[in-house]
C-alpha cells in the first residue's frame, strides 16, 4: 500500500490559561513498509511549522511523529509512558515530556483513524494537554510503488 491519501487533523490544546482547536486538512502521502503505516505530509502557516514536513509512523499501540525542516520534533508516544522528546523551535533545542494517556489507531487500504490524548511537559512541569484526531482517505491515484518513510 501506498497511496496518495487526504487529511484532517483536529487537535485540542489546553494550558490550563487557553483552551483552543485548531482543524487542518491538507494532502499527503500513506504507505505501509514492514507492518508499520507511515503517513506524512507538509505542514503549513496555519500549524507554526511552514516549510516542515512531519511523518507520523504508526506501529502496533506506539506512534512516532518525526518533524524535519526550519523546526523538527522526535516524539514517541505510547500509552501510559512518559517519553523525552527533541523539538528544535526558532533555533533553540529543547527537551519535553510526552505522556500518553489514550491512543487508539484503525488502518488498512481505505485509509483510518488515529485518536491520541497526551499531556506535554517541560522539567515535569505541565505545558499543555492535548487530543488530536486524525483521519485519512485514500484519493484517487496511486503513489509510486516504493514507500520512502
Amino acid at each position: 500500500m501506498n497511496q496518495n491519501v487526504s487529511i484532517r487533523i483536529k487537535g485540542i490544546y489546553d494550558t490550563g490559561e487557553d483552551k483552543s482547536e485548531v482543524e487542518l486538512f491538507t494532502g499527503g502521502r500513506m504507505c505501509k513498509k514492514g507492518g508499520k503505516i507511515f503517513i506524512t505530509y507538509e505542514e503549513s502557516e496555519t500549524t507554526g511549522f511552514e516549510g516542515c514536513t512531519t511523518t507520523l509512523k504508526i506501529d502496533d499501540g506506539c506512534v512516532t511523529m518525526i518533524r524535519k525542516g526550519e523546526s523538527t520534533a522526535h516524539l514517541v508516544l505510547k500509552q501510559g509512558i512518559r517519553n523525552i522528546g527533541r523539538y528544535r523551535f526558532f533555533g533553540n533545542m529543547m527537551d519535553i515530556g510526552v505522556f500518553t494517556d489514550d491512543l487508539s489507531s484503525d488502518f488498512n487500504e481505505d485509509g483510518g483513524t488515529l485518536h491520541l490524548r497526551y499531556t506535554l511537559d517541560m522539567n515535569t512541569s505541565l505545558l499543555s494537554e492535548n487530543e488530536l484526531f486524525l483521519d485519512v482517505k485514500p484519493i484517487d491515484g496511486k503513489g509510486k510503488d516504493e514507500c520512502h518513510a
